[in-house]
């Protein structure tokens, strides 16, 4: 390939890179909320830029609702994530 040619891969890829991609993670801890996305990636607050849901949500015993369940979050570039939902 030529140096030219990957130049413009290079391009191309950096051009994209805003897109967002939906990931899934399970919620491990709240109310200071931690996910999981694998064995060696949590997510923490710092991590979570947005939220569209009230994740601290409890029911009438205190327990937190959405503990232990699939978070559905958007990433982009620059380690942003928005979490968009939970999978019930």
């Amino acid at each position: 390939m030529g140096g030219i040619t990957e130049l413009a891969q290079l391009f191309k890829e950096r051009e994209n890179a805003g897109n967002y991609s939906p990931m899934f993670g399970t919620i491990i801890e709240l109310p200071a909320l931690k996910v999981r996305l694998s064995d060696k990636i949590l997510l923490t607050d710092a991590h979570i830029k947005k939220r569209c849901i009230y994740i601290e949500e409890t029911d009438n015993f205190g327990r937190y609702v959405h503990l232990g369940k699939e978070a559905v979050l958007l990433y982009a570039d620059g380690q942003k994530f928005v979490l968009i939902g939970v999978v019930l």
